[in-house]
């Protein structure tokens, strides 16, 4: 190259440097500013396709940010380090030139496949440390001279803190978002206990007051009537308030990763069934119990098994018109392990949107359809799940939009494995 193609050259570089400086200033979103790296080295270096990687360190792998290419649009596979020019870039951490890519003993699976024939590459640097790389490629043979890996690497030098900052930028705005996302979820997880919490708080002051204000005037008989009826009052509150504690409780220790505690006992699922139909039907709920089995007896911790069903029954009869009847039914079936009881609670309902349902069994979701519109902790269907799998059971779901939930809980009659052990 005579001495003034070679200077009109390099002032062509720099002019083409800084319109990428001024290009990507203020460019925050790592895929725009890769999208704006892309398309001027392209066009410095006349080339039939570029492709800005960052290195995952955990992965030990190139990922693209951004890749065009004359022939191909799609973005390119992960790269492994020492793969192809941006994965030999980095690993030796200095600018290779590659002029006949074809033979090359390194050159890349994909970009192989799609008949690149010269490439360059230069590592991506910030403060030494090995961030990425980027790499140039025609389809043509081509002699990459030093200038031109010169010119790439002050490219790089340019292109790598930008980058590093972009993503550092999108790192902080998803942090901040499932920040704000976390308070979000307290607030309605508080909401939704401290509204569970004033019902039995409040019968506790009515019952209170009555006994306060109407003992006096009562005659002996009766007077030990209502004390009797409003103090069975009282103790159904606090028993209710005790339940909404424990399950808060158990939702620490499951927190901690640490597993409930169960008092395994034998417990008839049909009995236990009819008593709680029996109060949500003295509430005024249409609840129903359907089974062909006048009991169904099994190695279970029946208060846990108990909340199961109150929060299945709470969350059938919460998001159901009240008119609509929610269905309770046990049967028994025969596997392979040998028996096991069936529970399902099925209400007609809103539903559950279909994106929504892998995610019910998490602590503290609600779905996207119920928002703040209804009280609740999102805590209900976790810790029934919770005491399915420590039964050595199953809880399953399914739902449509606007015709209703079932939820299926199987449980192995004889118990979890240890429980097993101890009946033989």
């Amino acid at each position: 190259m005579e001495p003034t193609d070679r200077e009109d050259s390099r002032i062509r570089i720099f002019r083409a440097l800084h319109e990428i400086a001024v290009a990507v200033c203020g460019v925050l979103e790592p895929v725009e500013l890769a999208r704006v790296v892309v398309k001027h080295t392209r066009e410095l270096f006349q080339a039939g396709a570029v492709g800005l990687y960052t290195f995952d360190e955990a992965e030990r792998l190139l990922r693209p940010v951004y890749s065009s290419d004359a022939r191909e649009a799609s973005l390119e596979p992960p790269i492994p380090p020492g793969t192809g020019a941006a994965g030999q870039a980095l690993e030796r951490g200095a600018p290779v030139r590659i002029d006949d890519y074809p033979n090359w003993p390194f050159a890349g699976g994909w970009t192989a496949a799609n008949g690149v024939q010269s490439a360059m590459g230069v590592p991506l640097l910030v403060a030494d440390r090995r961030t990425g790389a980027i790499s140039v490629r025609t389809y043509e043979p081509r002699h990459w001279t030093e200038d031109d890996a010169q010119a790439l690497t002050l490219l790089a030098a340019q292109v790598a803190p930008a980058l590093e900052a972009a993503r550092l930028h999108e790192r902080t705005q998803t942090a901040r978002q499932q920040a704000e996302a976390a308070i979000k979820l307290r607030d309605e997880v508080l909401a939704g206990v401290s509204h569970d919490l004033a019902g039995p708080l409040s019968r506790i002051r009515l019952y209170a007051e009555l006994m306060q204000g109407e003992a006096p005037t009562l005659q002996p008989t009766a007077s030990a009537q209502q004390m009797t009826a409003w103090s069975s009052g009282i103790i159904a509150a606090t028993a209710s308030m005790r339940s909404i504690i424990q399950e808060l409780l158990d939702v620490a220790r499951l927190q901690m990763g640490q597993a409930l505690s169960l008092n395994l006992q034998r417990t008839d699922l049909v009995a236990l069934c009819r008593r709680a139909v029996q109060e949500y039907q003295h509430a005024g709920r249409r609840v129903s119990l359907r089974t062909a089995q006048d009991m169904l007896v099994g190695w279970w911790d029946e208060a846990r098994l108990a909340r199961v069903l109150a929060n299945l029954l709470e969350n059938a009869t919460k998001y159901s018109p009240p008119e609509s009847e929610v269905l309770v039914h046990v049967d028994v079936a025969e596997y392979e392990a040998g028996g096991w009881a069936i529970l399902r609670v099925r209400d007609a309902g809103r539903g559950i949107p279909p994106d929504n349902l892998p995610h019910v069994f998490e602590r503290f979701y609600r779905g996207s359809n119920v928002g703040g519109q209804i009280p609740g902790s999102g805590l209900g269907l976790a810790l029934a799940r919770q005491i399915a799998e420590q039964h050595g059971g199953v809880i399953e779901i399914a739902s449509e939009l606007n015709c209703g939930t079932t939820v299926s809980v199987r449980l192995p009659r004889t118990g979890p494995k240890e429980a097993a052990n101890d009946l033989e």
